[in-house]
């Protein structure tokens, strides 16, 4: 699908950023991380795992191997805790900007700095993390496609056992201002259900967990939550935007532009209402379990984005996602297809 042309002042007018500003890549590969400059590069793991899941991200990351003087960055820990902020006691939430910089600094991340996010499936939480270092405009950010999988899997050097310790904490600055409407309520999305998906007003919601949890047909990995879906949401399970490796170590990394361009025309009715919503900006909504994965469509459409000089859709993601949604008593679940 060709874009049509569209001025740097009307990209300027929309927000959105030229080919003329600097970037570093939003993926990048071990080969790409190996030659980038070791004293301003901060490579950190930002592993996590289902919750019926057996592995601890942290106790693996701690033993090792890890990239060599990785540091890591927990989802669950840097979030939104406080009851009043997450009555749910969700986990991964959003944190408030402050917290994020608190974290930062303990880390002796500095403003600058090239921040490359991997985790240790491939390509899974390390999206969530680049949407929360990007949401508190820390723009020198990479996701490592592949992860640490890969990195081994292409002969690059490990580390295990002792982390090296943080000698000295920064001074990372608080953000003037944070990309607060990159997320949905669980009240704008109650509101946004209300509405048909052709009503101009309406957002189009993007369910990424696997199609049996979005029918009903297959159970929450969450004992006792229903699964279903959101009133007038889409399904579009998050490894259709993937590869899986063949390799001896299983990994996952992102399809190619054109690759990923075919996954939202598909499931949105094809390139022309593709165009559509880019041009008239119609919002998209990225939903998951938890707000983790549905970062994997944001990142995808980040990618086009970025190929094509910031001519994208306009995006959000529903933090709390399908557990928040499905805790309140008072929401309606659809079962069956869309």
């Amino acid at each position: 699908m060709r874009f049509p042309a569209i001025s740097k002042i009307a990209l300027a007018k929309r927000g959105l950023h030229t080919s003329s500003i600097a970037r570093v890549p939003l993926l990048i590969s071990p080969k790409e991380y190996q030659s980038l400059p070791k004293e301003t590069t901060r490579p950190l793991d930002v592993s996590w795992h289902m919750p019926n899941s057996k592995r601890s991200a942290t106790a693996e990351f701690l033993s090792g191997p890890r990239l060599p003087n990785a540091k890591r960055f927990d989802l669950d820990e840097v979030a939104a805790l406080d009851l009043t902020e997450n009555p749910l006691s969700l986990t991964h939430m959003l944190p408030k900007p402050e917290r994020f910089v608190e974290e930062a600094r303990k880390l002796g991340i500095r403003n600058d700095d090239h921040v490359v996010l991997y985790d240790t499936i491939g390509v899974f939480s390390s999206p969530r993390a680049l949407y929360t270092f990007k949401a508190f405009g820390h723009e020198n950010v990479s996701v490592l496609d592949g992860g640490l999988p890969r990195w081994i899997e292409e002969g690059y050097d490990a580390e295990n056992g002792e982390v090296k310790p943080i000698l000295k904490e920064s001074q990372y600055r608080l953000p003037e201002s944070w990309k607060e409407d990159w997320v949905r309520s669980y009240e704008q999305i109650v509101s946004n259900s209300e509405k048909s998906i052709d009503d101009p007003t309406s957002e189009i919601v993007l369910d990424h967990r696997p199609l049996g949890r979005f029918t009903g047909e297959q159970n929450e990995p969450r004992p006792g939550l229903s699964s279903g879906h959101i009133p007038n949401s889409l399904p579009l399970p998050f490894s259709n935007y993937l590869n899986q490796s063949t390799d001896s170590i299983p990994y996952s990394t992102f399809k190619s532009i054109e690759e990923l361009q075919k996954v939202f025309e598909n499931n949105l009715g094809g390139k022309d209402e593709l165009l559509k919503l880019i041009l008239n900006q119609k919002g998209v909504i990225f939903s998951c379990g938890s707000g983790m994965t549905a970062a994997i469509g944001w990142l995808a459409n980040e990618l086009l984005k970025e190929k094509h000089q910031g001519k994208g859709m306009k995006t959000s993601i529903y933090d709390e996602s399908w557990t928040g949604y499905a805790l309140r008593q008072e929401s309606k679940i659809v079962k069956g297809n869309a």
